[in-house]
């Protein structure tokens, strides 16, 4: 890695399981909640919580995409930052930014599933059973329609068929509970974990590390905008999925 700087991590915890098997040993690595995805100001004061918490200066690798505008605004203080130039971590599952913009223009209003979210009970059906507890059941229909009643398909991203096959007692309740409500259709994916390997290996050379990655340097902060390539739009704060 970086000679004059060391490496640490920091991510969402959705991307435990695949960095484990990644990282340089002795790598330092701080996981954040999975469920600050749906909170964006938890999530910013979170990340920089994490950030300002690295005690010498480091070239931080950040395991996030933009992730509806959830860390925008967190500063690098003496350190460089290293992020996937994504809109949403579902292009670090399924592998780069381009898939994820494919999937989206072929298949809008996709909400998707990984063995984290579905781990983390991050999904529509745990949501609804929340939400009856908390609030009863003509409360918990109306939030839950209002959360998901634009979604029409619901995509399950596995990193191989065998992960699929594991996750699919879980996935197959949440594709019915959906299924049933909006009539939206299940479908299996195998992802891929090449964006996330080039993001491992992105601090070796900063200068190189292309346009897959946003580089925010020491003292600056993170914006939408480095976010965007031509043509695209800032996009507004939205949950996951198309």
């Amino acid at each position: 890695m970086n000679a004059s700087r060391p490496t640490v991590v920091i991510a969402c915890r959705v991307l435990q399981e695949l960095l484990a098997t990644r990282l340089p040993a002795g790598m330092p690595v701080t996981y954040l909640e999975i469920l600050l995805h749906n909170t964006p100001k938890k999530l910013a004061a979170a990340l920089q919580e994490a950030v300002d918490a690295v005690a010498e200066p480091s070239t931080v690798i950040v395991g996030y995409g933009l992730c509806g505008n959830g860390i925008v605004g967190v500063k690098s203080g003496p350190h460089t930052l290293v992020i996937p130039r994504t809109h949403d971590c579902v292009a670090i599952f399924l592998g780069s930014h381009q898939l994820y913009v494919q999937r989206f223009f072929a298949n809008p209003n996709t909400y998707y599933l990984t063995r984290g979210w579905l781990e983390a009970k991050d999904e529509p059906l745990q949501d609804y059973l929340d939400y009856v507890r908390d609030f009863g059941e003509e409360s918990a229909d109306y939030l839950v329609e209002m959360k998901y009643h634009h979604y029409r398909k619901l995509c399950m991203v596995g990193f191989s068929q065998e992960e699929l096959d594991e996750c699919r007692p879980m996935s197959a309740r949440v594709a019915e509970f959906c299924a049933r409500r909006w009539n939206m259709q299940y479908e299996e994916v195998v992802g891929s974990a090449s964006l996330l390997d080039a993001l491992i290996l992105a601090p070796q050379d900063l200068k190189t590390a292309g346009p897959e990655f946003v580089v925010v340097p020491p003292g600056g902060e993170i914006e939408a905008a480095m976010f965007m390539r031509e043509g695209e739009a800032v996009p507004a704060p939205a949950m996951r999925g198309g």
